[in-house]
């Protein structure tokens, strides 16, 4: 068969079964049945109302539980020179901070902070300091306060190993921490404060020597393996100066509220490892 006759095969077949059809039949056309129910008895589904919808509230969390300390009571004394005395009588900053991690102890907070003063004078209250019976000494750096005629951290350092002695043969029992103090600022050091105007490079070098002292204190600190408060670091900025949020736009100095804050926190979390 060639395929010419294939083609006509395939067709006729095609024809045959997909023929019109006659004319002759009659189309019955069967309605559908009718529905036992009517459109409009239809009862719709309720859609969710999406205006209405709101988020649940989230779930409060609840504050951590109160860390546990060894005791119930206790007393700290802080000792230093003005950057301790601006921290306020009784040290509210870090009364509230203790407050909030350890709502289950007592804390006796004693400021024992003289401005103007240094490492050797802290020292001479340390008697005095004694007879409030603290649990635990923060001893600040006195750095605002350095030795005179430039004689150096030696002597700060040999000074902080002296109080460190005269502390523990004092208050037997005592736990010690170290502070460093927030940094100075070298461009506008002093200014505002009272009987006090330092040139750009008095400026300078004044902070340059307050900052030598605080980074002595933090590797003294570091070296005798005593907790360590270092507010020094945490305010330096990015140029390696004193980060002036921290400092008090009144004399610049001493601390702004964020400075105090910042000081607070540091003890608190030194403390952590004698509580």
């Amino acid at each position: 068969m060639n395929l010419f006759s294939l083609l006509a095969f395939a067709v006729y077949a095609a024809g045959a079964v997909i023929s019109p059809i006659p004319d002759d039949i009659d189309i019955v056309t069967t309605p559908p049945p009718k529905p036992d129910i009517s459109f409009g008895q239809i009862v719709a589904m309720p859609t969710p109302d999406v205006l209405a919808a709101t988020t649940a509230a989230p779930t409060p969390v609840p504050p951590p539980p109160p860390l546990i300390t060894k005791k119930k009571n206790y007393t700290i004394a802080f000792l230093g020179d003005s950057m301790i005395d601006t921290m306020g009588p009784d040290l509210p900053a870090v009364q509230t901070h203790l407050h909030a991690l350890y709502s289950m102890t007592n804390f006796t907070l004693k400021n024992f902070g003289v401005g103007a003063t240094n490492l050797d004078d802290a020292i001479a209250r340390i008697a005095t300091l004694a007879g409030s019976h603290p649990d635990i000494v923060v001893l600040e750096s006195c750095a605002y306060n350095p030795y005179p005629n430039g004689t150096g951290v030696d002597r700060h350092w040999l000074a902080l190993a002296k109080a460190v002695d005269a502390l523990r043969s004092s208050i037997p029992g005592v736990k010690i921490i170290i502070a460093a103090t927030i940094a100075p600022n070298s461009t506008v050091f002093g200014d505002g404060a009272a009987g006090i105007s330092f040139s750009a490079q008095e400026k300078m070098e004044r902070v340059s020597v307050i900052k030598q002292y605080l980074d002595s204190t933090v590797q003294f600190a570091e070296s005798q393996h005593l907790p360590l408060a270092d507010a020094y670091h945490a305010s330096l900025n990015a140029h390696g100066d004193g980060a002036l949020t921290y400092i008090n736009t009144g004399d610049h100095i001493h601390y702004s509220d964020a400075g105090r804050n910042l000081f607070a926190q540091k003890v608190v979390h030194a403390l952590e490892a004698v509580l």
